[in-house]
């Protein structure tokens, strides 16, 4: 119905990388993306702008779920699922990631370099979490990390 399903993906089936950003499974799945969404996303709107905000939520999602098809290329006996919002909501914490080191370079205090600590905190708690559930997809966030920071450090 839209999940992301890599061998399904390279078969031509592209929209696929787009439906699964809005895609969960269940109630849960959705209500802790929604959480993530409005704490992280009404920052990094406010930071960027609706138009960017966008552009870095889009691409975030997209560009991870791109690229976790691509790596799952490689194990082509295995059919792997992916749906939900959670990449590009990484995405928007690789925004707030860029935004805080960039913060801190420009003061170097201690509550700049507090912020960009607990970031880290944060997003290590995180990929304990991926990694100890295989539910959960730990190279979609990563990747979502990833395309965040390098748009948040560039726009």
């Amino acid at each position: 119905m839209g999940a992301l399903i890599p061998q399904a993906v390279w078969a031509g089936q592209w929209w696929r990388l787009v439906s699964a950003n809005f895609l969960h499974y269940g109630w849960l799945h959705l209500a802790a993306n929604m959480i993530g969404l409005a704490v992280l996303g009404t920052t990094v709107e406010r930071l960027l702008g609706r138009q960017r905000y966008l552009l870095v939520y889009f691409v975030s999602g997209i560009g991870s779920m791109l690229a976790f098809s691509a790596i799952a290329l490689g194990q082509a006996e295995v059919i792997q699922i992916v749906v939900g919002a959670s990449a590009g909501i990484m995405g928007l914490f690789g925004v707030l990631g860029a935004k805080l080191l960039q913060g801190w370079r420009k003061e170097r205090t201690a509550i700049a370099a507090e912020r960009l600590r607990m970031a880290g905190v944060i997003l290590g708690l995180q990929f304990a979490f991926d990694l100890l559930l295989p539910q959960v997809s730990f190279l979609s966030h990563l990747f979502g990390v990833i395309l965040g920071f390098l748009l948040g450090a560039s726009l």
